[in-house]
């Protein structure tokens, strides 16, 4: 015989809802890098002689909307743990 399933915590639903977005803002971070770099590589880098600098700057641009995400980490979170804890208590 099985145990009765408990609620899960608040504070658990939290770290749940945390550790969830972090992996999307993550994946979403790295593959906004990688296509910026990438379509910046195809417009600019084949067209320089000595492309050195081009390719660090290619590289560096991109961060700025890979980071714009996480800007809104904490009140995504928020969100989402308190979707989840209106689910599970409704």
């Amino acid at each position: 015989m099985q145990p009765p399933e408990r609620a899960e915590s608040a504070e658990a639903i939290k770290d749940r809802a945390r550790h969830y977005v972090y992996d999307r803002l993550a994946f979403a971070s790295a593959a906004i890098w990688a296509v910026g770099t990438a379509i910046l590589f195809f417009l600019i880098v084949p067209f320089i002689e000595h492309p050195q600098a081009y390719i660090a700057v290619a590289m560096l641009i991109p961060l700025l909307p890979a980071a714009l995400p996480w800007l809104f980490y904490n009140r995504i979170s928020a969100t989402v743990a308190r979707r989840w804890m209106e689910r599970e208590s409704g």
